[in-house]
């Protein structure tokens, strides 16, 4: 996924994806991102969590200018987020993800993002791409570099589940996703009013943890909350419910 900067919009439909999809969601944080030949740097916290079926989720939150070593350390303000489907092909020998994002904070028609995925020794991720300098209009080489957590080592049988919810309508006057992920739980709702987003994490105390909302930026109300602890984390594929006024569907369950 490229950053926002440079991107040509055109109309784009909203739909499932329909390639081979891997059998666990993934839950990516970026470490760190560049164009070349620029130095690799992290102003973001950023975190993608992605389905089995390939519907995903991008927050990317400015951090805080005080150094920490937290990745969740906010300045709360929202540089991107975006949602919808990711769709992967080997080609050459190479591994070709696009990712098209119908709901986007900055724009009304965005183009898909198409980077080349390679694993590392180490499990990580790294990305190329390339992108339209917004400026100059020339053609500009990106990398980001994601960091895998590892999904199939928790625990805690509750953790090991996927929801996705989308909203009933596909319009631009109002397009949602809400994706919990294991412990985390996030989403995106774009209205005319405005766009709201939210991220949940389960955070440990001294002696015990509990589910926190780590991001909440936008005036609309959001399913994050019930996909953990709520009657919205047992709802069955096809199920509808009505969460401030708008009205959600599930479109996919995975339990591992």
């Amino acid at each position: 996924m490229t950053t926002a900067n440079g991107l040509n919009h055109y109309n784009i439909s909203y739909s499932p994806p329909t390639s081979a999809m891997p059998t666990l969601p993934s839950i990516s944080r970026r470490k760190h991102y560049r164009t070349i030949p620029g130095e690799p740097s992290e102003p973001t916290s950023t975190l993608v969590l992605t389905s089995p079926r390939g519907y995903y989720v991008d927050i990317r939150i400015n951090k805080s200018p005080q150094p920490s070593s937290d990745p969740r350390t906010f300045d709360g303000k929202l540089q991107w987020a975006f949602a919808g489907t990711k769709t992967s092909i080997v080609k050459d020998g190479r591994t070709i993800s696009t990712w098209h994002h119908p709901i986007d904070s900055l724009a009304d028609d965005p183009k898909p993002d198409v980077g080349e995925m390679t694993e590392l020794e180490n499990g990580d991720v790294l990305e190329k791409g390339e992108i339209i300098d917004e400026n100059t209009g020339a053609v500009t080489h990106y990398e980001e570099l994601w960091q895998e957590l590892r999904t199939h080592f928790w625990s805690q049988d509750s953790w090991r589940k996927c929801v996705v919810l989308k909203t009933v309508e596909e319009d631009k006057e109002c397009m949602g996703m809400a994706i919990r992920c294991g412990s985390f739980s996030q989403g995106i709702l774009r209205r005319k009013e405005g766009v709201t987003v939210e991220q949940w994490d389960f955070v440990c105390g001294e002696h015990a943890g509990s589910y926190e909302r780590l991001v909440r930026l936008g005036e609309g109300e959001m399913p994050c909350e019930g996909l953990l602890m709520g009657g919205l984390a047992e709802m069955e594929e096809g199920e509808k419910m009505c969460v401030g006024g708008v009205e959600w569907v599930v479109v996919e369950v995975a339990r591992w």
